[in-house]
């Protein structure tokens, strides 16, 4: 997705993931910020594909230790001289801490140049958790047609929508040629496997010796959650942590979460759903301590707020179904 904007126009991009404009986090000394670092721009390279589309390439770096969403910038200039910016997204829509994701940007028009090197153009932190639950299988090194083919398997309890595989190719000295993406495969269901490729641009794909910074974008919004036959719930969560697996067990009407808080801290984790019942019903609880006063319900949904310690935990949500 890209977009003209033009230099005097004040244009505001609405994400769809709630921005954290500052967390804090609790410790036994206090309240404790964590503090933000410096997102980098990598690897930078470009060409020319065979319909004459000029195309810079990249990687994006988030040296934070929250994730983000972001924008990439690259001031451009027509044939009236007049400046105005392409803006586009990296391939991982969130890019966790200490992570990276390539980029793109496509220059279609020969009257229009570029100024500069791309840069950060808007940056955002996002509460949203690390969802572990994806396992690749590929080699770096490329067929003989440039191509790679690789296995992708969901081993989360839960279906996965909307998911992609990204990657960035190198040549020979280990320069970025391009950035890749693979199909979209629109839904992946629980345990299944699925074959995905990844392919350079013709333009340099007979330079492309391998292919790193792998990569996978999927969407963590309303996620179904089996909790019954043909009964299902939809659940939205935010939080910093990694969740290894979300799983329902219909014989005790439970959601069971798996949870790795790799932070030094206490941090937060929501987990929101549609309110099933209209008396306050539902238990809490983690590693086999009852939470109270963990569950809200409002506007026709149930919230479960928790504050979880660092290190891995089991959290069960119970009175759900």
């Amino acid at each position: 997705m890209m977009t003209y904007i033009n230099k005097d126009d004040l244009v505001y991009f609405y994400l769809f993931i709630p921005v954290v404009f500052l967390l804090y986090l609790f410790s036994n000394s206090g309240a404790y910020a964590l503090q933000g670092g410096i997102v980098t721009i990598t690897d930078l390279g470009s060409f020319t594909d065979p319909m004459g589309i000029k195309n810079i390439v990249g990687t994006v770096q988030n040296n934070n230790n929250l994730p983000i969403q972001m924008l990439i910038g690259l001031n451009i200039t027509n044939s009236n001289n007049t400046i105005s910016h392409l803006v586009a997204e990296p391939y991982g829509k969130i890019i966790y801490p200490y992570r990276e994701a390539p980029f793109k940007l496509k220059i279609s028009s020969p009257n229009v140049k570029p100024i500069g090197k791309p840069f950060v153009y808007e940056e955002r932190e996002v509460n949203i958790p690390y969802y572990d639950v994806i396992r690749l299988n590929y080699s770096n090194v490329p067929m003989q047609n440039g191509s790679l083919i690789g296995s992708v398997k969901n081993i989360a309890s839960f279906d996965i929508h909307g998911l992609t595989i990204y990657a960035s190719a190198h040549d020979q000295t280990g320069e970025q040629l391009d950035s890749v993406k693979s199909h979209l495969i629109h839904v992946l269901r629980s345990g299944e496997t699925a074959m995905f490729s990844v392919s350079s641009d013709p333009a340099v794909r007979s330079k492309v010796s391998l292919y790193s910074c792998f990569g996978v974008d999927f969407s963590t919004t309303n996620m179904k959650i089996k909790i019954g036959e043909n009964k299902y719930i939809t659940s939205n969560m935010t939080g910093l942590a990694t969740i290894s697996n979300i799983k329902a067990d219909p014989s005790t009407g439970s959601i069971l979460i798996d949870i790795y808080n790799q932070y030094p801290v206490p941090g937060p984790l929501s987990l929101k759903i549609p309110q099933i019942f209209s008396s306050p019903t539902i238990f809490v609880m983690m590693d086999g301590t009852l939470y109270r006063n963990a569950v809200n319900m409002r506007h026709g949904y149930t919230y479960v707020d928790l504050y979880v310690p660092a290190g891995r935990h089991h959290v069960s949500v119970s009175g759900i179904g």
